[in-house]
């Protein structure tokens, strides 16, 4: 996919249907698919509507927190997509992906969960000032898969 051509809604699709090898190990599949199902749903959430028919280069029309979390979460799962999924004779560099990729997954859920005004609120006001005030809910289903991202 070429970044300055393709809209994040064509990245978040590529991401999201990327199948799951029936041979991958189940802590594999546990974080991916959940990361699949996650990211899929911040891309359509309300908040993501000016920026998600844009180019993923493009700037975003609306950088709030859904935005901060789509764009996050994708890299996340970009990053398990690189592991070898049976999570066995794992390089040093891929155990350290793994262990990066599953520190930001918690990460994701922390911030989700986190109340207002929570530290994701605090990081989008910081970076983007015109932002202070302006927080959408996650809604109540992303709040639920965040909560179970690492069951």
């Amino acid at each position: 996919m070429d970044p300055n051509k393709n809209t994040r809604e064509e990245f978040t699709n590529a991401l999201v249907v990327m199948p799951v090898p029936e041979f991958a190990s189940p802590e594999w599949k546990k974080y991916v698919q959940r990361s699949q199902v996650l990211l899929d749903k911040l891309a359509h959430h309300s908040a993501m509507a000016p920026n998600l028919k844009q180019t993923y280069m493009t700037p975003a029309n609306s950088k709030n927190k859904v935005y901060f979390e789509w764009d996050f979460v994708g890299r996340t799962l970009s990053m398990f997509y690189d592991i070898n999924p049976t999570l066995q004779g794992l390089s040093k560099q891929e155990k350290e992906r793994w262990e990066d990729a599953v520190g930001r997954t918690m990460f994701t859920k922390m911030l989700i969960l986190d109340t207002r005004p929570g530290m994701l609120d605090i990081m989008t006001e910081t970076t983007y000032p015109e932002q202070k005030g302006a927080h959408p809910d996650f809604g109540e289903e992303i709040l639920e898969l965040a909560r179970h991202l690492d069951d």
